[in-house]
């Protein structure tokens, strides 16, 4: 499996992806509307926005098998509803069911987490919907449960998102 830098010529692929580990990932934990919300076309388009230049040190990485075909990302950059705050984000990390529980989840990690220090950030948040049963991988990566929470207002639900940190990556 290679890990590299995502391309605006990869957001095809990686927007199928994005939608397919998107309905498999909350499949009954969060209303029907808002599987379905995700296609690969709205996720193109949030990947095309990010994209375009922006004061968030925006990055994406993919993993993408010997044959070529995209099973998942990472991306992330500055803390979005902190920008100021000096932290980075881990927005996502997203992988096609059958790549799961292989290791490639920790490669895209390790790859955010190499961006945002190549980008002089040295901490970083990640907010996780509260019934995902993905926390404990942010846990066995060292992410504190941190007090801190959100509301994700989506298809006329609210969910309730918790946030995970790291104080210092350079210790990863």
């Amino acid at each position: 499996m290679r890990i590299r830098p995502g391309t605006e010529a990869d957001i095809p692929e990686v927007s199928r992806a994005y939608a397919e580990s998107w309905r498999t990932t909350y499949q009954g934990l969060v209303p029907e509307a808002f599987v379905r919300g995700m296609t690969a076309p709205g996720a193109a388009k949030i990947f095309e926005d990010s994209l375009k230049p922006n004061a968030y040190a925006y990055f994406f990485h993919v993993a993408q098998t010997p044959e070529g075909r995209i099973v998942g990302f990472a991306d992330g950059g500055k803390e979005r509803s902190r920008p100021e705050s000096g932290e980075g984000e881990l927005y996502a990390i997203y992988l096609l069911k059958e790549f799961q529980k292989q290791g490639i989840g920790r490669k895209l990690f390790d790859a955010a987490v190499e961006s945002l220090l190549k980008s002089g950030i040295p901490s970083m948040v990640v907010w996780v919907l509260e019934q995902s049963p993905y926390r404990k991988f942010y846990e066995t990566l060292g992410g504190e449960l941190r007090p801190e929470t959100k509301r994700l207002e989506a298809a006329g639900s609210s969910l309730q998102l918790v946030c995970y940190g790291w104080k210092d990556l350079r210790g990863l």
